[in-house]
């Protein structure tokens, strides 16, 4: 119960954080080389298609700026509970950082993704869309945007900052990635990540993160794991006793909740330096 009543204390703090819902699209591959060529060769001109329009909550401290940015990307479950997204927000503009948290679902009709059932969403996209929105603001520093991931969406997260991947399509890329609890499969990455897991995780076994850490070759950034003993799945998400979710285990866990805190100020300022 404690935990508990500290968790409502924070989100009773958290509305001194105000949110301001925004709109932005998600992002769109260009044309290809080959694309540009054939249309030239045609005599025409290839329009780059526009990226389904997302929303979000966007947190930002007082002040002019520019400040670093962290983008936040939900689980399969969809979109955090405005309590969450508030406290959210409280704990990351304290420490001097504008925070958006997008929301994938809510504009595409998907309920959840926690099945494999409904249409495909490129996430991936979703946080370049984010990141080029916050790099577009007079208050936010371009060059320091980190993306923050939960679940399925610390595989976005992971996927985002891939070596070779999809950060080599934009000019703007993410500083640092932190991601909650990813399904781990190979991993190379472009920007200093850190991986944290519970474990006694039955969703995203911290095994696949180990062996895969275990695997990985020095090429490209640092990557951290750090695995919470005793700790199930979601362990940072208050509730009142442990739930059952789509056949898994999730369980609140103060201790890793405060270690992962930590771990992740640790990776914002050593990407922000400060």
């Amino acid at each position: 119960m404690r935990h508990v009543l500290l968790w409502l204390a924070i989100a009773l703090f958290a509305t001194q954080a105000a949110a301001e819902s925004v709109h932005f699209p998600s992002a769109t591959t260009p044309p290809t080389p080959l694309q540009q060529r054939l249309a030239r060769e045609r005599g025409e001109t290839i329009a780059q298609q526009p990226g389904i329009e997302l929303s979000g909550e966007l947190y930002r401290p007082a002040g002019d700026g520019p400040f670093p940015a962290v983008v936040m990307l939900h689980g399969c479950g969809g979109r955090f509970s405005r309590a969450v997204e508030d406290t959210f927000g409280a704990d990351f503009t304290a420490l001097g950082y504008v925070l958006l948290i997008v929301d994938s679902f809510g504009p595409r009709g998907v309920r959840h993704r926690c099945t494999g059932e409904g249409p495909t969403v490129d996430r991936i996209m979703d946080a370049y869309g984010a990141l080029l929105c916050l790099a577009e603001q007079r208050f936010v520093d371009a060059d320091r945007i980190a993306v923050v991931g939960y679940s399925q969406g610390a595989m976005v997260a992971l996927s985002a900052v891939e070596l070779n991947g999809a950060g080599t399509l934009f000019d703007r890329h993410f500083r640092a990635a932190v991601a909650y609890y990813p399904l781990c499969g190979d991993i190379a990455v472009a920007a200093p990540t850190v991986i944290m897991i519970g474990e006694l995780d039955d969703w995203t076994p911290a095994r696949d993160c180990r062996n895969a850490v275990a695997r990985r070759s020095s090429e490209g950034s640092p990557v951290k794991l750090v695995v919470y003993p005793g700790a199930y799945y979601g362990f940072n998400f208050a509730r009142d006793k442990p739930v059952t979710s789509f056949g898994h285990h999730i369980e609140y866990n103060e201790a890793a909740t405060r270690a992962a805190w930590t771990e992740t100020m640790a990776a914002l300022r050593a990407a922000f330096g400060r």
